[in-house]
């Protein structure tokens, strides 16, 4: 089964030359692939990286520091499971191209047990050394021996958490974490929900086992699940301040039957949204917002489609194998949001009639044209690249990139957040305030780019306020529209 369920994409500037590179893994078919962009939406392609593992899961990540984004990936084998196996390959930043190593250390030290598949990986700083650390997903539950005579074998199925420590060395901190209780991981994000400089930890996991963990500072995290989450088969993850007031939401894909009836031991119901009340504290508004029928889910991103101001929602489905192969040409969904809390599925009208296994999705502006396209990682097939013609068919709206440029060793200020007032006639418009994370996370088995992209309607200019990881805060007055900005942290 696992070899069904993979498909992964990782964004990032790989070559550091302003424009967003595509590293996609074979699902053990061949070569991994990197596609390197020629800053219009062009890609040229450098096989990579063979092995003999179905890989899942690739991150783009400066795990060592030197301001170049790396490769760590998982994998899966259905038939040998010495193969699931963490593959770490360091950016040697060659000036003029682009070269990779195999980091056998660090390869060493994230190997989980080989019982265990790898589907997916986060980063982010949970103790603030500024060092980014690592979760792993795996699919699997815990299991508890009991042998006689012998003490209790424990082994953290669900997922692993790897202390950064510096130079390349990992070291698993699941246990004093708190997080070896957990089941069925699918999708993890590191993402600050309560607003008090840390790190909190999303979990996306199938048979009701989502979990929402709150970083009680340090790095050790504290159950703050309640009994809000129902989501019956989490599997993707996108992670936003999808209703404007300042605070990270979250939406879980799962499994939405239309005919009823749940043929094997799946949920029914669908996707789940997760409104944030500020403090962390979350509540279910799926219904309301009217995105629940998304089908057999995946790979989920959350974007700013058309540029109005407000978070879009997008993901891609399906299932191959009977019994339930009438999820077998799932459309994917894309959800518009209305500006008002609620969203309109437009899929179809705006051509994106994919109707492949998707599993990875990567929402970024491909061309740097100014609007969000899509990259979809098949499972079995090749990918699609959509891109967005939305703003040729409404109003040209503005828009807002930041980059920004973090001192060593989080180069890219992963954990920062960018917040946003747009300027109408020179005043500042605080109802139309955004934010955004910058996060090396994940969608499902897939990761867009550590980057802030924002709509800003008919708004030509903005002020801007960046809250670094370190809790430096740097603010910049009128940032005209229609650009890409990067800010680098002022110890740079």
């Amino acid at each position: 089964m696992a070899g069904m369920i993979i498909g992964g994409v990782a964004a990032g500037d790989v070559d550091d030359d302003g424009d967003i590179d595509l590293f996609v893994v074979s699902e053990g078919t061949g070569e991994n692939t990197l596609y390197l962009n020629d800053g219009h939406g062009t890609f040229s392609a450098t096989l990579l990286a063979a092995t003999p593992l179905f890989e899942s899961g690739p991150l783009f990540v400066d795990y060592d520091g030197d301001g170049f984004l790396d490769i760590i990936m998982g994998g899966v084998s259905p038939t040998d499971l010495q193969l699931n196996s963490v593959r770490v390959y360091r950016n040697l930043g060659i000036l003029g191209g682009v070269s990779f190593e195999l980091d056998v250390p660090a390869t060493a030290d994230l190997t989980p047990p080989s019982e265990l598949s790898t589907f997916s990986i986060s980063a982010g700083d949970i103790n603030g050394d500024q060092r980014l650390d690592l979760f792993l997903t795996h699919w699997q539950t815990t299991l508890t021996g009991n042998v006689p005579g012998e003490d209790d074998v424990i082994l953290h199925g669900g997922g692993f958490l790897w202390s950064n420590d510096g130079g390349g060395a990992f070291t698993d901190i699941t246990t004093q974490a708190g997080l070896d209780d957990l089941e069925f991981t699918f999708t993890a994000n590191f993402s600050d929900i309560d607003g008090d400089g840390d790190l909190d930890l999303l979990i996306s996991s199938d048979f009701g086992s989502s979990r929402v963990l709150v970083n009680d500072g340090g790095g050790v995290f504290s159950e703050s699940t309640g009994s809000v989450l129902s989501d019956e088969n989490g599997m993707g993850s996108a992670v936003g301040d999808y209703d404007g007031d300042g605070d990270m939401d979250w939406f879980v894909s799962s499994i939405f039957d239309p005919s009823g009836v749940a043929e094997a031991g799946w949920g029914i119901t669908g996707n789940r949204l997760y409104q944030n009340d500020g403090s962390g504290t979350f509540t279910d508004v799926t219904e309301s917002a009217g995105v629940r029928m998304g089908f057999w889910g995946w790979g989920s991103c959350f974007a700013d489609f058309d540029n109005d101001g407000w978070l879009d929602l997008f993901h891609v489905n399906g299932w191959p194998e009977e019994p339930g192969n009438e999820f077998f040409n799932d459309p994917s969904r894309l959800f518009m949001s209305n500006g008002d809390g609620t969203f309109t599925e437009a899929s179809f009208g705006n051509g994106l009639v994919d109707d492949g296994q998707g599993r990875g999705v990567v929402c970024f502006d491909a061309d740097r044209d100014g609007d969000i396209d899509i990259f979809v990682a098949n499972n079995g097939d090749g990918p699609s690249l959509y891109m967005n013609q939305i703003k040729q068919s409404t109003q040209p709206f503005n828009y807002l990139g930041v980059v920004l440029k973090g001192p060593f060793p989080n180069t890219q200020g992963i954990g920062a957040l960018i917040t946003i007032i747009p300027l109408i006639g020179g005043t500042p418009s605080i109802e139309r305030t955004q934010v955004r994370e910058i996060r090396a996370g994940n969608n499902f088995v897939s990761q867009n780019p550590a980057e802030a992209h924002f709509g800003l309607g008919d708004a030509t200019s903005v002020d801007l306020s960046v809250r670094w990881p370190d809790g430096f805060v740097s603010n910049v007055s009128n940032v005209a529209a229609n650009q890409l900005l990067v800010l680098s942290h002022p110890s740079r």
